[in-house]
Parts: structure tokens; sequence; C-alpha cells
């Protein structure tokens, strides 16, 4: 993956877990921070996965 790809990957991680804590505070839950971590977390394993380096 070039690191034009990878940048975007982490933004888009990175803000999946802003929103998610947003969220949460909005809603006064940890369940929404939680789902974030958890969905930016799976992206980061799949990014390390398809990665050709």
């Amino acid at each position: 993956m070039n690191s034009k790809g990878h940048l975007f990957i982490s933004l888009g991680k990175s803000a999946i877990r802003i929103i998610g804590g947003i969220v949460a505070l909005v809603k006064k839950s940890v369940v929404p921070l939680a789902i974030g971590v958890i969905v930016a977390e799976i992206g980061g394993v799949l990014e390390e996965l398809v990665d050709k380096r």
C-alpha cells in the first residue's frame, strides 16, 4: 500500500474513533465509543493484512 493510501486509512480510523467519542458524550453512554474503537481496530487489522510491504 502506498503512503497516501495508508494516510487515508489512518485518518478514517481516527475519524471513526472521534465520532464514536462525540456520540458517546452526547448519549452519555460508552457503547458508541466501544463500537467506534472496535470498528477502527478491525480496520487496522485489515489494513495490515492487505499491506504489500
